[in-house]
């Protein structure tokens, strides 16, 4: 049993919660450099692969201020939504703070916040989070209604 099922085990028989395993959303990083993140479906291919159609958005990081501050502005943000909603099924996110970056992915998928919902929260200012905001936008301005 890993220390995670043993603490939804306790947390469930002595405070009544329903923790259930299989409702984890579990994020992984990979400490290179650039850092790699990654949460749930992390390419379009392994969607495809499980029979999920998916919308991509990405946001690089050449243009974001606190990359280019730092010299580290190499590097992406990567969501992937169920086809034609703002429902997150994973992302990649291959940047200098990837491991902090894709936490606040994780914690939109496990209390289903859509992808909407990062682009309307108000980042801080300069951060490299703001790739994943920008996915948000992305999102939100895809959605526009167009006038004729």
């Amino acid at each position: 049993m890993s220390g995670e099922m043993a603490k939804q085990v306790v947390q469930n028989a002595l405070f009544g919660d329903d923790w259930k395993y299989s409702s984890m959303v579990v994020p992984a990083v990979a400490y290179t450099e650039p850092e790699y993140g990654t949460v749930g479906i992390y390419s379009a291919e392994l969607a495809e692969k499980k029979g999920l159609k998916v919308d991509t958005y990405r946001a690089g990081l050449e243009h974001n201020d606190r990359a280019i501050l730092e010299s580290s502005n190499v590097g992406f943000c990567k969501i992937f939504c169920k086809q034609g909603t703002d429902d997150i099924v994973g992302a990649t996110i291959v940047a200098e703070r990837a491991g902090e970056m894709i936490n606040e992915v994780s914690l939109a998928m496990k209390h289903n916040i859509g992808l909407r919902g990062i682009g309307r929260n108000i980042h801080a200012y300069p951060t490299t989070g703001e790739a994943v905001m920008g996915c948000g936008i992305q999102y939100i301005n895809s959605h526009w209604e167009r006038l004729d």
